[in-house]
């Protein structure tokens, strides 16, 4: 009998744990369904526009007329440059425009593939964060990890600001499948 009360006690421990400390955090993760499914139109629309060479389908997913673009290498694809270009720092500063321009001149066809995204939104602010491959030509470019800064402007999400690092998979082996 004071088995079975000590067994039936861990178990209301237990699910009191598990209510009072995880359930917040999935609570917190949780969207608005509207939000999400708006959300996810942003990613569709940028990955459409990019394969399409679509910019002004592109350039209408951001919050103004120049948004950054910050680009941080690792230190080993940073170190590969290095070798041949000592002052290379390892920093790309653009903005979404200049993004869409080198996209549309180029006759290779171009992809950016997204790996385990993660979407945030408080119903007036959100934030996309993925793992990314871009493709040039069917050919791997590049890899890393991505994440816009978005504001709601009415009924439409806009992103404000996109920042990812960089590895060459030459460099870096691709963890992402």
């Amino acid at each position: 009998m004071r088995t079975l009360r000590m067994i039936l006690i861990k178990k209301v421990l237990f699910f009191l744990f598990a209510f009072l400390f995880v359930m917040p955090q999935v609570l917190i993760a949780q969207i608005a369904k509207s939000d999400s499914i708006a959300l996810s139109n942003v990613i569709s629309d940028f990955k459409e526009s990019i394969t399409q060479k679509d910019t002004i389908r592109f350039n209408s997913l951001f919050f103004s007329e120049s948004v950054d673009f910050t680009g941080i290498m690792s230190k080993k694809t940073e170190w590969s440059i290095k070798k041949d270009f000592s002052d290379f720092q390892g920093v790309t500063v653009s903005n979404h425009k200049n993004f869409i321009n080198d996209i549309c001149k180029t006759p290779k066809k171009q992809e950016e593939k997204f790996y385990n995204i993660v979407l945030a939104s408080d119903g007036a602010v959100g934030a996309i964060s993925f793992d990314f491959a871009f493709y040039s030509d069917e050919k791997m470019f590049q890899w890393g990890r991505e994440k816009w800064n978005l504001a709601k402007d009415g009924e439409k999400w806009l992103i404000t600001d996109v920042v990812f690092s960089i590895h060459f998979p030459n460099v870096e082996p691709f963890p992402f499948k």
